[in-house]
């Protein structure tokens, strides 16, 4: 008695990723960026969902920058004779998102909560660029839940190097920030230090802590290296 054959075996689903576009969210209620992707599948077979975790990495060494960014970013990446050594990939953030039902390709959105404050690496990074663009990449995991050959769901984990990269425009970035904030930048201060800021400013009849801080530069102005050195 003859066995009957096998079921068919089917190679397992490889998906790729590519960034459309960004823009920001009007109507969050922070800052927040939604990028949109475009996700493909070669084989055509029912994809269930994707759980989907983006670690989205900066690549500074991918952009120019002129003199007087470079001095911008002094206390990013140093001296402009280090660049070469400190302007290596690093982490911007994670982001999630859920990928519904499709076959063969679908698009879905990637929302990045962002914030002003300027203790924030990515705030001082991006602040510092006058225009262009910023050279992003993004590393993909998480787990896509398929059609196996018996109709019955199998699920994939996917490869680290699942990657794509992207170069978001500055003016968006900028564009968000101005769009929830003003001109308004953020900074971290200890409580004490805020304590004797407001003694400051009440003692001196200051209207807010923006004259506090330009009374203070006025009557104790910075200086530059040449000046110190001279």
């Amino acid at each position: 008695m003859s066995q009957p054959d096998p079921p068919p075996t089917q190679e397992r689903p490889e998906v790729t990723f590519e960034v459309l576009g960004a823009a920001h969210e009007p109507f969050a209620a922070q800052p927040t960026l939604r990028f949109e992707l475009s996700v493909f599948e070669p084989t055509d077979r029912p994809i269930y969902a994707i759980s989907l975790t983006a670690q989205i990495n900066f690549d500074p060494a991918l952009r120019e920058y002129d003199a007087k960014t470079r001095e911008d970013l002094f206390e990013l990446f140093g001296a402009p004779e280090r660049w070469p050594s400190t302007t290596r990939s690093f982490l911007w953030c994670h982001a999630s998102a859920m990928v519904h039902s499709f076959t063969g390709a679908t698009t879905f959105g990637l929302e990045v909560p962002c914030t002003a404050d300027l203790e924030m690496v990515a705030s001082r990074y991006i602040s510092a660029l006058p225009d262009g663009e910023v050279p992003l990449t993004m590393h993909f995991t998480g787990r896509v839940m398929y059609q196996g050959p018996q109709r019955q769901v199998q699920v994939l984990h996917i490869p680290w190097h699942t990657s794509t990269k992207y170069r978001m425009p500055v003016s968006v970035f900028k564009a968000m920030i101005k769009h929830h904030h003003g001109n308004s930048g953020f900074l971290l201060l200890h409580d004490d230090t805020l304590a004797e800021l407001k003694k400051y400013k009440r003692v001196r009849g200051l209207p807010n802590f923006d004259g506090v801080v330009l009374d203070m530069l006025e009557r104790a102005p910075a200086q530059d290296t040449e000046g110190a050195s001279a």
